[in-house]
C-alpha cells in the first residue's frame, strides 16, 4: 500500500494439505504512489488474506494476496481535509488516478496462471 513502515496484525493462521492461509490487518500511511493514485498521507487499516500454495515437495509454488481496494480508497479519501483548497486539489488528483485505473486492462500474468502441479496425493485408508 505504498507505506514505508507497514504494520501487520495477525487475525488467523490456517493450513491445508497444500497451503497456508494467513488473515491479517495491514496498517500504514499512504506515503507513495498506489498505482496511479498519488500519496495522500492518510492512514489505512485493511483486512488482507494471503494464500501460500506448496507442491508435493513442500516448495512454495505461488502466493496469492487478496484485499479490498475500495475500502482502502475510502479510508484514504476520508483522511483528506476537503475544507481547504489543497485538500480539494489532492482529492481531485486521487479521484483522477483512481478513475484512470478503472478501465485499465488486467496484467496479462493474472490471466495466464496455470494450476500448480502439487504432485501425488496421499490418501489415508483408515
Amino acid at each position: 500500500m505504498s507505506s514505508p513502515h507497514p504494520h501487520y496484525e495477525l487475525i488467523a493462521l490456517r493450513h491445508s494439505a497444500d497451503a497456508v492461509i494467513v488473515e491479517f490487518w495491514l496498517r500504514g500511511a499512504h506515503r507513495g504512489m498506489l498505482g496511479k493514485i498519488p500519496p495522500t498521507g492518510s492512514s489505512h487499516r485493511t483486512r488482507v488474506t494471503a494464500y501460500f500454495v506448496f507442491d508435493g515437495s513442500e516448495h512454495l509454488v505461488t502466493e496469492r494476496v487478496y484485499s479490498d481496494r475500495l475500502t482502502v480508497l475510502r479510508q484514504l479519501l476520508a483522511g483528506l481535509d476537503r475544507r481547504k483548497p489543497a485538500g480539494l486539489l489532492k482529492l481531485a488528483r486521487v479521484l483522477r488516478g483512481a478513475l484512470s485505473e478503472a478501465g485499465a486492462k488486467p496484467d496479462p500474468r493474472l490471466l495466464t496462471t496455470a494450476e500448480p502441479d502439487l504432485g501425488p496425493r496421499v490418501v489415508d485408508q483408515d
